[in-house]
């Protein structure tokens, strides 16, 4: 009977090396990302779906694993998250685990990689809703303050 060749742990080290090195670029291009995000000073929460799945002994449990932008520790930054819940519970999905996206297991941040572009598109979306309602907000409070004879402030440009 022929002996199964098998792989020298140089082969298992040097392909570690390499997958380690990929990892640890992806992590800077994120990193340099999630800096970026963060000097926009943007400071609203957006979310979006990587999967979803259900469990096989109960279809209406689901975990769901999304990539987004939150506060996480006191400070504003790319993030991922896995919630859990029930298609017959009315309230929130409960968050189960929650990682900064470059502290998250490796698998999940190569699922949730390809929908950065998403989390930027909905942070737009987010930050054009949240300028609305300050932009009313804002016109009700000029119209209060001139009704009680206060003059509008001018902003310094």
């Amino acid at each position: 009977m022929a002996e199964k060749s098998i792989p020298s742990f140089e082969h298992l080290s040097a392909a570690a090396d390499s997958l380690n090195k990929a990892t640890d670029e992806l992590k800077l291009v994120v990193e340099n990302l999630d800096v970026a995000i963060r000097r926009l000073n943007v400071g609203v929460s957006a979310w979006v779906e990587v999967g979803k799945w259900f469990d096989e002994d109960d279809p209406q449990s689901y975990e769901i694993e999304q990539v987004g932008y939150s506060k996480q520790g006191g400070t504003w930054r790319l993030t991922i998250r896995r919630l859990v819940g029930h298609e017959q519970d009315p309230g929130p999905d409960k968050v189960r685990d929650v990682w900064t996206f470059n502290n998250a297991p490796r698998t999940l941040r190569l699922r949730a990689i390809e929908k950065l572009p998403n989390v930027l598109e909905t942070l737009a979306k987010q930050l054009n809703h949240q300028t609305a309602i300050v932009n009313k907000k804002l016109a009700e409070a000029k119209l209060f303050t001139i009704s009680i004879g206060l003059e509008v402030p001018k902003v310094p440009k």
